[in-house]
């Protein structure tokens, strides 16, 4: 198991406008333009406490079925978290500004989507080095598979735990990705 904690995560300002449009969160009439913006970025970065867990487990494993819907040669799982996350932010504009909760939670998906890529990328690596690619990320929900990515990980050690079927703290997030052997084209007769 590979433990990573402090982590730099960037929440990029036209991720945020794009995901906050899709959200249909309107920033300009929050008041928030680029100028306004960015310095809420830049303190919701100092806020967060990034970690990640991950491992790779060889076929077969007795979880195999409940962690990694997809068969291949081996499957990862990763576990990440953002500490307490973005929750005295939302705690100081729940007081000062209401409206403007929607952004925090766009803020806190991004920067969990950014702490996700950052493992998967390791894994990508790891991945080619033994001629192999990595399946579409796997996101995990389900109670009964968190209680065991949590129990395979370790999560306790970056602070991680179960409760009532979800992740604790709520700034958390856990995928699996099979490992599938690269195929190899055939050239022309």
């Amino acid at each position: 198991m590979r433990k990573i904690i402090g982590f730099k995560l960037q929440l990029r300002l036209k991720e945020i406008q794009r995901r906050a449009k899709r959200a249909r969160f309107d920033l300009g009439t929050n008041g928030l333009q680029e100028p306004e913006l960015q310095p809420l970025l830049d303190s919701a970065v100092r806020v967060l406490k990034p970690a990640v867990l991950y491992e790779t487990f060889a076929h077969p494993d007795t979880d195999q079925q409940v962690l990694s819907p997809m068969p291949g040669l081996a499957y990862s799982l990763v576990l990440t978290s953002l500490g307490q996350g973005l929750a005295p932010l939302r705690q100081k504009t729940r007081q000062e500004n209401p409206a403007l909760l929607p952004l925090w939670d766009i803020a806190e998906q991004t920067a969990l989507d950014e702490a996700l890529h950052f493992a998967t990328s390791l894994l990508e690596d790891e991945a080619a080095r033994e001629s192999c690619e990595l399946s579409p990320i796997t996101p995990l929900s389900d109670g009964a598979a968190l209680d065991v990515v949590v129990r395979k990980l370790d999560g306790g050690k970056i602070g991680v735990k179960v409760e009532d079927g979800k992740l604790s703290p709520i700034a958390s997030a856990a995928c699996s990705l099979s490992w599938l052997s690269k195929t190899k084209g055939r050239g022309k007769k």
